[in-house]
């Protein structure tokens, strides 16, 4: 058996048996006979981190002390303890255990290796620390932490031996042992080394956690911190200073404590430590600099980065001011693993949260990550991007979007990386996140916090490359930024034509789609017909893509010039400008829907039976009563234009209302149970539009009409809001083209579904909903990697099930790291702490806020100032019984506009300036305000509010 690893003593190393580890090479090689304390501290030492000197005595060295006698003579002792033993019979049996060890003879030459490797690593006379370090102990599931005994000031190899024996016997404590049998763990298989390592005689010193214990936040470094040793933070329970640490910004939150005693090195005992009473200039000051926090914050990031996984770290400050790492260990108590687990990933759900809602299928899901590939290289295409760049970039290109348990969200770090791709991308950046309802913008990935200091410093070495130089952007961008510029110039002179023309070629292929039988078809006719949809519809989407970066253009622009020219100090202006320009397509619907129950209100038997009857009962009433063969007709035509829109229609496993047309009667009552049959007439709509629009160009003309200035600012304005007014209107029903083929691959799937279902592969139809298009057309050509799509949906289907029970989803906005699935919350960044004795401000919504308080504020979308009750609608299944009422919904779609005749106005949790419930809220005129934070948690169907849709804020009246 060798007795010692030294440099130099490669036989020994090579033996793998050692008695003590005395050089980083031999613990590399003998992990597991180090204990999960020396191997943390070999860890630290190889990563060249201050370490005081150390060496470990093995678990060969415990084994051999103990031998097979005493072992027997243990298993006897502690063979009744195997079920659930009383506290004092454990306790009896754990001294009886610690007496027997305390007593041992040294195995034969570990005295002499303990003495080499004390003389070679900390020298004669030191004082040192002898601490348990068993197998098993600060490990990521057993910490062990408190459990076994340490001994402090220990000088001598008389007393160290002692130490020695009596850390071994601690393994057998009485709460070592209880400790053991609450985790489940062998009381008999216990493998303990210790570490002897020189004493640091600590101003101050305390724990650093990478990660907060308390809050579980792997956003925050939390470091307590008091005078004097550790063992007084530890074991002793004193008061300490605390300092939490932001990663990304290193800035410090300081909660200070009365720190009145601190554990010193007992002199007059000649080792251990002793209380005393600190200083009392001392008591309120902080017991670390703050250049002592920074740099045990960089020394805490840099373990945690090497590790992988929050860490739990001990240091101490000597007189001199240097921080030595004492011991490290994972974090046991948080969920997450946070920055350093790396592949720090982003992602927000904002504005994609209005056509994807709630639990998504994965069939969906599906579709739509392929699409979005798509029709962003359709994007690069049109924004003049050299394919081979495309090519470079395809990962950003092919993962725009993320599911967390069925929600669908953005990938922020690869949209930004896409959008950076484009030349002038810092010009344009504030349009394009106002688009897309973006609350917070995504950080540059230059700056993101996981980069070292020395990996920040290599990359400023090798040239600077996150920030390139003035002559780079002249010879590289600026032409590219000529290129992008006369390119849209040149779409944007022809931009009628270029929707004109889409949308010719979109109604062809939509009426030769349309009229196909899908039921008739086999499944690899399906098949066939969806790759014709992507590739002559899908892969040229190219006009709705030019019209969005189009009304990017020139709405943010409007915006711009609103409040700069007009003094628009709302952000109302643009938006009542807009209002009322004509022509939207997704309107259409809902004036049919007027005109439907203003035909009906003319047949009193039909209001009669239309308000007696639930909607259920209607679906399959109207269509066979002689009494209603007007209104039959009239909805089976509404159902031949419409049919396949739903709430949620871009939801691919939603019914479309020719599977429920009980909505349709559903909006027919409400519009009936109008008091003011005027209000739901579509001339009053149109007029009261008109309104608005006229109101809000008296305002711009007199605000432009009083400035002076060389630039002709009306004729500039005039022709922006033109474009401005052209591009929202050709957006809108660009949106409606998307809808309309969204309807048709849902009756594709669907008819998919009823084949396999009939086929015996599915055990329904809807199942196809919760398989990927891969999974379908790979089955369909043999190239399933599982072909058991009946339980492959059954799995899917519990899974997604599980989902829409979790009330806690995934919050609007988070970040993952590592394996975005694997130790990962999904919530987002808490916010930072107010300094102590800092007075917060009141947050919105607060309970404090009394009646006539302006609690909740959104973004103004159309005027109005309305006073009533609310009415919460959350999703499609939903009550959506609506007389006058205030709606409060979460976010809506095309779907939800027959909704909007029967409200005084519309109060809408998610969404941006630009989105679909503005839009269509503006052209009909309805009091709205999007993007209310906590709207639906603050609200309950019954409550009266006040809205002001020009200032955007509910004052809460009940």
């Amino acid at each position: 058996m060798a007795l010692i690893n030294e440099p130099g003593t490669p036989d020994a190393v090579a033996a793998g048996d050692a008695l003590v580890v005395a050089d980083l090479a031999s613990a590399a090689r003998q992990r597991e006979r180090l204990g999960g304390k020396a191997a943390n501290l070999a860890r630290l030492e190889a990563l060249g981190l201050p370490v005081p000197p150390w060496y470990a005595v093995t678990t060969a060295a415990f084994a051999a002390a103990l031998g097979p006698d005493l072992r027997g003579r243990i298993a006897a002792r502690l063979a009744p303890f195997a079920g659930s033993p009383s506290v004092r019979e454990l306790d009896a049996a754990a001294r009886d255990v610690r007496s027997w060890i305390e007593q041992l003879p040294l195995p034969a030459g570990l005295g002499a290796a303990m003495a080499a490797a004390h003389a070679a690593r900390i020298g004669a006379g030191a004082f040192v620390a002898v601490r348990s370090s068993a197998a098993g102990e600060d490990a990521a599931g057993e910490s062990f932490a408190g459990l076994h005994d340490s001994f402090l000031y220990v000088r001598g190899e008389t007393e160290v031996e002692l130490a020695l024996r009596r850390v071994w016997s601690s393994a057998y404590s009485e709460r070592a042992l209880a400790y053991r049998l609450a985790q489940g763990l062998p009381l008999l298989e216990i493998a303990v080394a210790v570490v002897v390592q020189e004493m640091v005689t600590a101003r101050a010193s305390g724990v650093l956690f990478t990660a907060d214990p308390a809050t579980g936040s792997v956003h925050d470094i939390v470091i307590s911190a008091l005078y004097g040793a550790g063992e007084g933070l530890v074991s002793a329970g004193l008061d300490a200073d605390t300092f939490v640490v932001d990663k990304q910004s290193l800035e410090v939150d300081r909660r200070l404590a009365g720190k009145r005693e601190r554990l010193v090195f007992d002199a007059a005992n000649g080792s251990g430590l002793r209380h005393e009473p600190v200083p009392a200039a001392m008591q309120e000051a902080s017991s670390l600099s703050a250049a002592e926090v920074g740099a045990l914050a960089r020394l805490g990031l840099l373990v945690e980065r090497h590790h992988g996984c929050p860490q739990d770290l001990e240091f101490a400050i000597d007189e001199g001011g240097r921080a030595w790492l004492l011991q490290a260990r994972p974090v046991t108590t948080v969920a997450e693993l946070g920055p350093a687990a790396g592949n720090r990933l982003l992602w927000d759900n904002s504005n994609i949260i209005e056509s994807y809602s709630g639990v998504t299928s994965p069939m969906t899901f599906s579709f739509i990550r392929r699409a979005y590939a798509i029709v962003y290289h359709c994007f690069a295409e049109v924004m003049g991007i050299e394919p081979g760049k495309v090519r470079a970039h395809r990962v950003v290109f092919d993962h725009m979007l993320g599911l967390f348990r069925g929600q669908v969200y953005y990938n922020l770090r690869n949209w930004y990386a896409l959008v950076r791709l484009f030349p002038g991308y810092q010009y344009n950046q504030k349009f394009m996140e106002s688009m897309m309802g973006v609350r917070e913008p995504a950080a540059d990935p230059a700056d993101d916090a996981r980069m070292s200091a020395p990996v920040a410093g290599a990359a400023r070495a090798a040239g600077t490359a996150a920030a390139p130089s003035r002559l780079h952007r002249y010879t590289v961008e600026l032409p590219a930024l000529l290129r992008l510029v006369l390119r849209s110039a040149s779409n944007f002179l022809h931009i009628r034509r270029i929707v004109g023309d889409f949308q010719a070629s979109f109604s062809a292929l939509y009426g030769e789609w349309s009229a196909r039988d899908f039921s008739a078809m086999a499944p690899h006719e399906l098949l066939a017909l969806y790759r014709e949809m992507e590739d002559r519809l899908l892969w040229n989407w190219k006009a709705p893509i030019v019209n969005d970066f189009f009304v990017m253009v020139f709405y943010g622009t409007l915006k711009r010039l609103a409040a700069a020219w007009c003094g628009d100090a709302s952000g109302s202006l643009q938006n009542d400008l807009i209002c009322g320009e004509g022509g939207i397509e997704s309107t259409e619907p809902t004036k049919m829907l007027l005109a439907m129950a203003a035909a009906a209100r003319r047949r009193p038997e039909v209001v009669e039976l239309l308000r007696a009857s639930p909607p259920e009962v209607l679906a399959a009433q109207v269509p066979s009563d002689p009494r209603c063969a007007e209104l039959a007709a009239a909805v089976r035509r509404y159902l031949e234009l419409y049919g396949l829109r739903c709430m949620n229609e871009l939801k691919l496993e939603e019914p479309s209302l020719r599977d429920r047309p009980a909505f349709l009667y559903q909006v027919l009552r409400n519009y009936l149970a109008a008091s003011d049959a005027a209000a739901l007439d579509v001339a009053a709509l149109e007029s009261r539009e008109g309104q608005i629009r006229a109101a809000a160009e008296r305002r711009a003309a007199a605000a432009l009409a009083a400035r002076r200035g060389l630039l002709p600012r009306r004729a500039v304005f005039r022709w922006v809001l033109a474009n401005a007014r052209l591009g929202v209107k050709n957006r809108e029903n660009l949106r409606f083209a998307r809808t309309r083929i969204y309807g048709l691959l849902r009756e594709l799937l669907r008819a998919v579904g009823q084949r396999f279902t009939a086929a015996g592969i599915l055990a329904a139809p809807e199942d196809v909903f919760y398989l990927t298009l891969d999974e379908v057309w790979d089955y369909v050509e043999g190239m399933a990697v599982t072909t058991d799509l009946r339980g492959l949906a059954a799995l899917r289907r519990a899974e997604f099930d599980r989902y829409r029970e979790v009330e806690a989803r995934p919050e609007d906005r988070f970040e993952t790291f590592g394996m975005a699935y694997h130790r990962n919350l999904f919530r987002g960044r808490p916010p930072r702490r107010a300094a102590a004795g800092s007075a917060g401000a009141t947050p919105a919504g607060d309970a404090g806020a009394g009646p006539g308080a302006a609690a909740l504020q959104g973004t103004p979308c159309c005027p109005g100032v309305v006073t009533g009750a609310v009415k919460v609608i959350r999703t499609p299944a939903d009550d959506a019984s609506l007389a006058g009422e205030i709606l409060v919904a979460e976010r809506t779609d095309p779907g939800w506009v027959p909704l909007y005749p029967s409200v005084s106005g519309l109060l809408i949790e998610r969404g941006s300036i630009l989105s679909h419930s503005a839009i269509v809220a503006r052209e009909m005129g309805i009091p709205t305000i999007v993007g209310i934070p906590g709207l639906i948690a603050a609200l309950r169907t019954g409550q009266r509010v006040r809205m002001d849709g020009a200032a955007g804020t509910v004052e809460l009246l009940d």
